[in-house]
């Protein structure tokens, strides 16, 4: 949970950081990058990392130990950080981003070996409780990193012009990279759990056979579930900041904190959403909570895109959409973890993650086409968000016999 926390906290102050810095007046918004491609390039710096990367972090999470990859993999993450405090200091946005790239290409490596290895820490019945504490943990650092991002981006630059405390940003970044790194020397021993397996030179030729084996059972339908919510969800990411500029007084600039208050509700009630469905799943996962927590999201989503722009209107509707997703998230990534093989849990959990920020890239390509191609509005957004998480309630309500023998047989 620390690392995972410290890791989060890290990608999120970074991605807030450089955010602010190319949108609303920040100090890169008058480069090539701030006036061309703005906030979108932030978001390809991470997730293409994940598509490229996630096929070879599976592999080496099967291939060697998982205690040996987290602490060889947390290492790296300091001098990552040291490169974040140069680019800051030498007003670089180039290296800024060329940062971002090796995080978020360390997180994609990372990604298969922290979830991986939850399975081999707990026994199988607690991988509820643990999939919510750790998801909590995860939301929490997301929203605490955004926040802290924001602030230190006033810090660094007060007026979105002139350089102030360039060192902050980059002193932030290496601490978190040293708390992720020294937890990891006291995780217990572990064995490779595939040691003969050959590593190929091709990041995407795990996906086809892992996907071929996840589909002769449910686990790839499960997969696909997980990555229909971060479609969504890029989608609601991307909506409800503009959602809080309309909420700003006209003239008045829109603060970093301010312009990410909305989604840090959703974020953080997710996280509590998340734990409580854990505790709720301590003695098995109950099939019940995913067509529950789509159902509320319909319905969340739906309200969202009909009433009047009032922030602590909106708060409350963002509120109650993120606590469903944690009831809609833990029992589909629990079911992955706990029912791909033991052998191969790796490369499951790298397909599933490349399919997801995939969808997450779909997500934020259709709220850019939407918004500034077709001309729809944030709430036309959120209403057609609500048409497809009724889908997915349908589609589980459908299917929630076969959903529920699965549970079971887990």
């Amino acid at each position: 949970m620390v690392m995972q926390f410290a890791g989060a906290m890290n990608d999120n102050i970074l991605r807030s950081l450089i955010s602010v810095s190319v949108a609303i007046g920040g100090i890169w918004a008058a480069t090539k990058v701030g006036t061309t491609v703005g906030t979108p390039v932030v978001g390809l710096c991470l997730t293409i990392p994940f598509l490229l990367f996630s096929g070879w972090g599976g592999q080496i999470a099967d291939r060697y130990s998982k205690r040996t990859l987290m602490i060889i993999l947390k290492a790296i993450e300091t001098p990552c950080a040291l490169l974040a405090l140069f680019a800051f200091a030498f007003e670089s946005v180039n290296l800024a981003l060329l940062t971002l790239v090796l995080i978020a290409t360390q997180s994609a490596f990372y990604g298969p070996v922290k979830y991986g290895v939850i399975a081999e820490l707990v026994d199988r019945r607690r991988l509820g409780p643990a999939n919510g504490w750790i998801s909590m943990s995860t939301q929490i650092a997301i929203v605490t990193g955004s926040l802290i991002g924001a602030i230190v981006s006033e810090l660094y630059a007060p007026q979105g012009t002139t350089y102030d405390l360039v060192w902050v940003p980059g002193i932030f970044i290496i601490f978190f990279a040293l708390l992720g790194l020294a937890p990891t020397f006291f995780i217990p021993r572990l064995s490779a759990k595939e040691p003969g397996l050959r590593v190929g030179w091709n990041p995407f030729a795990t996906y086809l056979p892992s996907l071929r084996d996840m589909a002769k059972g449910p686990i790839l339908g499960v997969a696909l579930a997980w990555a229909g919510f971060w479609l969504i969800g890029m989608i609601s990411l991307s909506a409800l900041p503009d959602l809080q500029k309309a909420l700003a007084p006209a003239g008045e600039s829109l603060s970093p904190v301010r312009a990410i208050a909305l989604v840090s509700v959703l974020g953080l009630f997710s996280g509590i959403g998340s734990a409580l469905c854990g505790w709720l799943s301590r003695d098995g996962v109950k099939a019940i909570h995913v067509p529950l927590g789509a159902a509320g999201m319909t319905v969340f989503f739906f309200l969202i895109g009909i009433v009047p722009v009032e922030f602590w209107l909106l708060a409350g509707l963002a509120a109650g959409g993120g606590f469903c997703a944690g009831f809609y998230l833990i029992p589909l990534w629990t079911l992955i973890q706990a029912r791909a093989p033991e052998g191969e849990r790796g490369r499951y959990l790298g397909t599933a993650n490349a399919i997801s920020f995939a969808f997450m890239t779909v997500g934020a390509v259709l709220y850019a086409v939407w918004t500034k191609v077709l001309g729809f509005g944030v709430s036309e957004v959120f209403l057609f968000n609500s048409a497809l998480a009724l889908i997915g309630c349908l589609i589980f309500v459908i299917r929630r016999h076969r959903l529920a023998g699965w549970v079971q047989e887990t």
